[in-house]
C-alpha cells in the first residue's frame, strides 16, 4: 500500500493536481486512472475531467488489412488487467477514459497504436513474426512491446484469447480470394472457382495450406454465387453477410418495372384460349369511382377496388438507364409510366436515385476532385515526380521542381470531373501532399545536414 502525505501550503488546487499526476503515472494508460478535485472546503473530492482526444498527426486512424488478424482479440497489459482490440476501432480497458469511450486503436506500418484517453498514444509492435491470420492456437504466447509516446514509459501486452469470432473475418475480400476483379461477372466467377477448387482440392493436396485454400474458396464462392448475398457482400461487406445469416437484415420492399399489360393479351377476356393468350391470367383488381348514399338526398364519391375482367400477364421491362457525365450522388433518372400497369390506370414512373461508390484515391467535391500523395523528404527538398491514373483510364504527371512544404495542396486544372451543363468543360483537381519524414537518423546523417543548413 502506498501512503502519501502532503503539506497543502496555501494552494490545495496545485496539491489535487499533483496527487492526479501522481496516479496518471501509476495507471500509465495501463492501470487505473485516478482524478481528483478540491471541493469548495478544501477537501479531496473524486471528479472527471474529459477533454476530446485526437489522433496526433502522422499517425493514421485506420485498421490495415494486415492487422485484422487482432480484431476481437483480447490481451493483458502490463500483467495488470485485460484490454480488448474491439472490431470497431475502440479500444476497451477497465479504466474510466475507456469506459467513456475516449479509448481507440489503430495499426499500421508494422505498429499497433493505441490511443488511451488523456494518457495518449502508445506505440506497440509485435514480438517474433507476425501473425497472418487469427489462429488462437499459433497466437498462443504472443506479445506486443512499446511505449508510451509521451514519456517514452514502457509497455507491453501479451495474447489471451479471442472474444469475437467473426472480426476478423470482417475484411476478408472474398474476389481477392478468387483472384477476381470486384465487378467480375457470374460466368467468371464461376470458371474460376471451379479452377481453383481443382487445384486445391484435399485429394490431390493433403496439405493442411492446400486444406486451409480450399476451404476459403470454397466459402467465397457460396457467397458470391449466392445473388441476394452477392448484393450484401456488395453494398456492406462481409458484416451484412454475416447479420444476413442471423435474420438480422430487413428486405426492402420490391421495386418493380413489370408490364402487367400488354398488346398480347388484349381481347383474350372474350378468346381465352387463342394461343396469344398462353401465360395470360387475372389483372389486379381495378379501381373505380361509386357513389355512396349517405342519408336521405345525399351522396358520397369514394374510391373501391373490384375484379379485374381483364387479362394481364406479367413481363420483365429492361429499363436502359443512361448516366450522364458529370452527374451527381443523390441525383436522379425518372422512367414514366414504367411501374406496373393496371386496367384503367395510368402507370406511374419508376425513379433511380444515383449512389456513387466511394473510390479508392479520388473523392469528389461539387465538380472538382480531391486526392492526398505521399513524398519522401528527400523528395520534398529535391522536387518528384508521380503519375496517377485518373477515372477514365488516362493518366495524368503531378509533382513539382522546387520545395513541397507538408500538406501543400497542388492544383491541376481541367482534371476534375465534367460539368452537367458542359461535358467539354472540367473541373479541377487537388492534390494534398504528406511529406513522410524518417524515423531516425544516423550520427553521420546528422551531421551532413548540420553542414548544409550552417
Amino acid at each position: 500500500a502506498w501512503v502519501l502525505a502532503l503539506t497543502l501550503l496555501g494552494s490545495p488546487r496545485l496539491a489535487a493536481s499533483f496527487i492526479e499526476e501522481i496516479f496518471q503515472q501509476f495507471g500509465g494508460g495501463g492501470g487505473q486512472q485516478f482524478h481528483f478535485q478540491m471541493g469548495g472546503d478544501g477537501v479531496f473530492e473524486q471528479g472527471r475531467r474529459e477533454k476530446p482526444i485526437k489522433w496526433p498527426k502522422g499517425t493514421s486512424d485506420k485498421i490495415s488489412k494486415k492487422f485484422a488478424w487482432l480484431k476481437g482479440t483480447e490481451w493483458n497489459w502490463n500483467s495488470w488487467r485485460n484490454v480488448k482490440f474491439e472490431k470497431d476501432g475502440n479500444f476497451d480497458a477497465p479504466t474510466t477514459d475507456c469506459q467513456r469511450g475516449q479509448c481507440k486503436w489503430s495499426a499500421s506500418r508494422g505498429k499497433v497504436f493505441v490511443l488511451w484517453g488523456q494518457a495518449g498514444l502508445h506505440e506497440l509492435e509485435i514480438v517474433g513474426e507476425m501473425p497472418t491470420e487469427q489462429n488462437p492456437q499459433k497466437m498462443k504466447g504472443l506479445i506486443m512491446r512499446g511505449i508510451r509516446a509521451s514519456d517514452g514509459d514502457k509497455c507491453s501486452a501479451s495474447f489471451q484469447r479471442v472474444f469475437d469470432h467473426e472480426a476478423a473475418e470482417l475484411d476478408k475480400d472474398l474476389y481477392e480470394i478468387l483472384g477476381l476483379q470486384d465487378d467480375a461477372e457470374e460466368g467468371e466467377i464461376k470458371k474460376v472457382y471451379r479452377k481453383l477448387s481443382i487445384k486445391y482440392h484435399p485429394d490431390k493436396n493433403p496439405d493442411e495450406e492446400s486444406k486451409r485454400k480450399f476451404a476459403e474458396v470454397r466459402d467465397a464462392y457460396e457467397i458470391l454465387n449466392d445473388p441476394e448475398k452477392k448484393i450484401l457482400y456488395d453494398t456492406g461487406g462481409m458484416e451484412a453477410v454475416k447479420k444476413a445469416d442471423k435474420g438480422e437484415i430487413e428486405k426492402g420492399e420490391d421495386a418493380r418495372a413489370n408490364l402487367a399489360v400488354s398488346l398480347e393479351c388484349r381481347g383474350c377476356r372474350a378468346r381465352p384460349d387463342s394461343p396469344k393468350c398462353q401465360g395470360c391470367g387475372r389483372c389486379p383488381n381495378e379501381v373505380r369511382m361509386v357513389n355512396r348514399q349517405v342519408g336521405p338526398g345525399m351522396f358520397m364519391q369514394q374510391q373501391e377496388e373490384v375484379p379485374s375482367k381483364e387479362k394481364c400477364k406479367q413481363e420483365k421491362a429492361v429499363i436502359d438507364a443512361q448516366i450522364e457525365k458529370g452527374m451527381r450522388d443523390g441525383e436522379s433518372l425518372t422512367f414514366p409510366r414504367m411501374t406496373d400497369q393496371r386496367p384503367g390506370m395510368i402507370p406511374g414512373s419508376m425513379i433511380l436515385t444515383l449512389k456513387v461508390a466511394k473510390h479508392a484515391e479520388l473523392e469528389r467535391r461539387g465538380d472538382d476532385l480531391h486526392m492526398n500523395a505521399k513524398v519522401s523528404l528527400r523528395e520534398a527538398l529535391l522536387g518528384w515526380r508521380k503519375t496517377v491514373r485518373h477515372l477514365d483510364g488516362h493518366t495524368i504527371e503531378i509533382g513539382t521542381d522546387s520545395v513541397t512544404k507538408p500538406f501543400q495542396v497542388l492544383q491541376v486544372k481541367g482534371e476534375g470531373m465534367p460539368l452537367r451543363d458542359d461535358p467539354a468543360s472540367f473541373g479541377n483537381l487537388y492534390i494534398k501532399v504528406e511529406v513522410v519524414f524518417p524515423q531516425s537518423l544516423t550520427g553521420a546523417q546528422q551531421e551532413q545536414i548540420a553542414k548544409i543548413f550552417a
